[in-house]
């Protein structure tokens, strides 16, 4: 996921077209595994012995007394967010008996924004053909080829299809063209595309992004409305059932295949075994909530931690996290074979403008070339001193960036209602106003004569920024952009550092089969969400809006399919 796509204009005054036009121009449509050569099982014995205490393979047993009750079925989906619910729909549709377990008392989702392509469905949105080979080769660069190519170009191959199919779950759902107004009906839910055209440019655009992106409108900006229609199309077609508020403990293996799955009844603390002949598809989501596997697998999250806002919100009736790598654990207990790390993460601010802008830290020093993705400056900020970063412009700003008062209003729309936190006629007196002093307001001022210096020269000599994006602080009123990474308001505030997700995984093949430690499928065992690995490793990359979204769906679209076959 780039960023939270800009909320709708409820006027008819303005198309699809001119809203994503101004939205790109204004930078918000910019803001959405094969590693044998490692040792998971080591990895997680030394962990243990560190006193990690999640990721041995040996684990305690539910006893057979504590087990209150067995059903029996052919596919077992433990989790019901967006991965869960297509593996669910899919596995039913195919002729298999389901039952899906669910952690909470309610399926879970966040945004509506899905990587979808090559599709009839997308082509109506005007979605742009993507290759999907080009975008796999350029996230594999990324994620410094980490990542396993035949599970990403699998689901970049298939999004479209997943997508089109998961959106046929709502009959009356409103298809909203680049030439269409927005619906003015909060109610109606609607899908948009981005529009946008692959415009990179070499050499002057430090990133490649794609296009390729679906959204659903509506529903308070999360697409739940399409989440629990694909539930009921699953429930009615007579082969699939729902429980909640039953997380899932331990997964039965027998012969080195998984033959079920032995769930916790919270309501009562009985336990209920699942047995399934087809097997058990894991899709309990990420750990970002699981501080000792965050430490051995994201430690530099970790040691940040207090510098982000952990964002998923999602509890159990007790009040427990949800997300605690459950998948995972369980996963690696039956014998599956876990990403090595640096596992990936979602954790990104939503930046504006900061390509055209100077941006420096506490000690008043630039830090960084200003044209990135919010999740690669935002792994750059969590490094620099103190809390705060700051953007500074000057009076010519809005002559360069014509759009800055209407991005700057949406993005603190979410947060505290500031815009900018000091203007003043002198340099001097801004580093005053932002608290720079001594020395540090000293290296302010040397760091705003060396960008002017470096625009007049043409070239950028410090951090390698394009000639065209850069633009000299030399007229005031001079002002400042303050982001605080310490400041955080509330899950919805995307000016916040953000924790979304953890992305690290059990490692599956293109079928989402989970791997052992020989790189064979365990029979009976699939992973898709953010319990998958292969996907994103290293690091999420930032070149396709809706990439998290697209990736678990389209799995658990595959896995359904798969296991049912």
């Amino acid at each position: 996921m780039k960023s939270k796509a800009a909320t709708p204009t409820t006027s008819n005054e303005m198309t699809r077209r001119s809203f994503l036009g101004a939205a790109a121009l204004a930078g918000a449509a910019a803001a959405a595994a094969g590693l044998a050569g490692c040792a998971p099982v080591q990895a997680a014995k030394e962990a243990d012995a560190e006193g990690d205490g999640s990721q041995g393979k040996e684990r305690e047993t539910i006893p057979e007394d504590a087990i209150a009750d067995t059903k029996e079925c052919d596919v077992v989906v433990v989790g019901l967010g967006v991965a869960g619910v297509a593996a669910m729909r899919a596995a039913a549709e195919g002729g298999a008996n389901v039952i899906a377990v669910e952690k909470t008392s309610i399926p879970n989702c966040r945004s509506g924004m899905f990587a979808a392509f090559n599709s009839d469905l997308a082509r109506k949105l005007g979605v742009q053909e993507v290759d999907p080979t080009v975008v796999a080769n350029e996230l594999m660069i990324q994620m410094a080829h980490r990542g396993n190519y035949r599970v990403i170009n699998t689901w970049l191959a298939r999004c479209g299809e997943a997508f089109e199919w998961y959106a046929g779950a709502m009959d009356d759902l409103m298809l909203v063209g680049l030439e269409d107004p927005f619906p003015e009906d909060p109610n109606q839910i609607y899908l948009y595309g981005d529009g946008a055209e692959d415009t990179y440019r070499f050499g002057i655009d430090h990133e490649r992004l794609f296009p390729g992106c679906i959204s659903v409108g509506g529903g308070n900006e999360t697409h739940r409305p399409l989440l629990e229609a694909n539930i009921d199309k699953a429930v009615g077609s007579g082969n699939a059932l729902t429980v909640f508020d039953s997380p899932a403990v331990q997964l039965d293996v027998e012969d080195g295949r998984v033959t079920g799955v032995v769930c916790q009844n919270l309501a009562d603390d009985t336990y209920t075994r699942y047995r399934a002949s087809k097997g058990v598809i894991l899709a309990t989501g990420d750990y970002s909530l699981n501080e000792d596997m965050l430490k051995t697998y994201a430690p530099w999250i970790f040691e940040n931690r207090d510098k982000y806002l952990f964002s998923h919100e999602a509890r159990d009736m007790k009040g427990n996290p949800a997300s605690t790598g459950d998948g995972q654990i369980m996963g690696v207990a039956a014998g599956g074979h876990l990403d090595c790390g640096p596992h990936a993460v979602m954790a990104h601010i939503l930046q504006f403008g900061a390509d055209q802008f100077l941006e420096v830290n506490e000690h008043g020093r630039r830090f960084c070339n200003e044209d990135l993705s919010m999740t690669n400056i935002a792994k750059i900020m969590v490094a620099q001193p103190g809390t705060k970063v700051f953007q500074i412009v000057d009076a010519r700003a809005a002559d360069y960036y014509p759009q800055l008062d209407m991005t700057l209003e949406y993005i603190r729309s979410f947060g505290d209602g500031e815009t900018y936190s000091a203007e003043a006629d002198t340099l001097e007196e801004l580093a005053a106003q932002l608290n720079i002093k001594g020395e540090d307001a000293k290296t302010f001022l040397d760091e705003v004569a060396r960008y002017n210096e470096l625009c007049e020269k043409g070239h950028d000599d410090d951090f390698g920024k394009a000639a065209e994006k850069m633009h000299p602080i030399v007229e005031g009123p001079f002002r400042a952009i303050t982001y605080d990474m310490s400041k955080h308001t509330s899950v919805d505030d995307v000016s916040c550092m953000r924790l979304l997700v953890t992305m690290g995984g059990l490692e599956t093949d293109e079928f989402a089969r989970v791997l052992g430690d020989d790189l064979r499928p365990i029979p009976g065992l699939y992973a898709v969400g953010n319990t998958q690995g292969g996907r994103f490793v290293d690091d999420y990359p930032f070149s396709l809006s809706g990439a998290s979204h697209g990736a678990a769906l389209t799995y658990g679209y595959i896995a359904g399919q798969h296991i049912a076959a």
